[in-house]
């Protein structure tokens, strides 16, 4: 008898401990009813970022006063932010819903868009900004809401307690299963969320975002974290908003929008001008040099994800007119194999046709202001075509082109 109530009451502790471990989607939904519940704010943050095509994590700050538009068709929120990049001061933002402007109080200059003249423009520059997403969206991204619960496509997992920013945080992990498509060239084989959740008032102290993406036969890692340094939620009022026209310093000098034209392409059935760049193997390549062969040039960049998309479709026609006389060629204005591995990350691909690097000045002789572009070149150095950008299909319209010009 003795031995059975041993055991029975050992069961009872052992459930009592199961028991009292904190539930992963309670705590989530806590936060994001919390995170709802949040009108106006200031806050402090720092951002961490890895691209997939990059090596380095860089690090930006921002100091943030919002107030929740509910009916806002561009952003969810006006807000004021400093940005700070690396440490440096970078920029002021500020929209008011009605008008969003620019700054710099580097050189006291900015620009101003009116929403009413100027909606979509503000609305197509909109992912250049970065928020903390919980306290300023209406749907509190990334945070997942009901619908996330009942998928069956989200996992999650309560790790255990983490102390951030001196705040005891419940840490939290989402997994979710990617949707991709089998003819997509890039395919995302992990998403995985982390949550910081603030124990004492359920606010997100720190969250992350973590990729591992599958293109081209290369597996890249994707990263971001922010972090919240300071907060202080629903309790501004106007006069501490700092979200309208008259929060901009007097020195700053505004000029109103101007939509920046993109330079036209250089002309078919003009010479292309000449340049001398060096190669990934170092060595020296001029145009002039390449007289009798027809040049494909590919203006491209490592992140540019267009350009990688073209990679292939490049590679390819190099294989298979080489020895007829193609010369495909790729111009890399911005990467280094010092900085940005460029020629691992080419080696990766299986790109075996030259690339330039350096060529910065060469783009803008080539008004390229898009990527990737395109020249298709002659043998006597004529500009037979041009093409911005990259999709499906466009490899047999150049491989028509090739063939009618070889």
């Amino acid at each position: 008898m003795k031995i059975v109530i041993y055991i029975s009451g050992l069961l009872g502790i052992l459930f009592i401990i199961s028991c009292s471990e904190p539930n992963a989607e309670d705590i989530l939904k806590k936060s994001y009813e919390k995170c709802q519940s949040i009108e106006n704010g200031y806050y402090e943050m720092t951002s961490y970022m890895k691209y997939m095509s990059n090596n380095d994590t860089t690090s930006s700050s921002y100091t943030c006063y919002f107030k929740k538009l509910a009916d806002d068709s561009i952003y969810s929120a006006a807000f004021h932010y400093q940005h700070y990049y690396e440490g440096e001061y970078a920029k002021d933002v500020l929209y008011t819903g009605d008008d969003f402007v620019n700054y710099s109080r580097k050189d006291s200059t900015g620009e101003i868009m009116s929403k009413s003249l100027w909606a979509n423009d503000i609305k197509s520059y909109s992912h250049n900004y970065k928020f903390y997403s919980p306290l300023t969206t209406i749907k509190s991204n990334p945070l997942p809401n009901d619908s996330a619960f009942i998928d069956n496509k989200h996992v999650f997992e309560y790790i255990g307690e983490d102390l951030i920013n001196n705040i005891s945080c419940y840490h939290v992990k989402m997994n979710t299963s990617p949707d991709n498509d089998s003819t997509d060239l890039m395919q995302i084989l992990r998403i995985e969320n982390n949550f910081w959740i603030s124990k004492k008032d359920y606010i997100p102290i720190q969250y992350s975002v973590e990729y591992d993406i599958l293109m081209n036969g290369d597996t890249m890692y994707q990263f971001s974290k922010d972090v919240l340094t300071k907060y202080e939620l629903n309790n501004l009022n106007e006069e501490e908003e700092n979200l309208n026209l008259s929060s901009i310093p007097s020195y700053i000098s505004l000029k109103d929008y101007k939509p920046q034209k993109s330079p036209e392409l250089l002309s078919t059935d003009t010479f292309a001008p000449d340049w001398t760049l060096v190669s990934l193997n170092d060595e020296t390549l001029k145009l002039s040099d390449l007289k009798g062969s027809l040049v494909l040039i590919d203006f491209f960049y490592k992140s540019c994800y267009p350009c990688m998309l073209a990679l292939p479709a490049l590679q390819d026609l190099h294989e298979q007119y080489y020895d007829k006389g193609l010369r495909v060629i790729g111009i890399n204005p911005y990467d280094t194999k010092e900085k940005n591995d460029i020629d691992v990350f080419l080696k990766n691909r299986g790109i075996t046709y030259t690339v330039l690097l350096d060529g910065k000045d060469v783009a803008n002789e080539y008004h390229v202001s898009s990527y990737p572009t395109i020249y298709i070149i002659d043998k006597e150095g004529k500009i037979l075509h041009t093409q911005v950008g990259y999709g499906a299909g466009l490899e047999k319209e150049f491989e028509k082109i090739i063939t009618q010009n070889l």
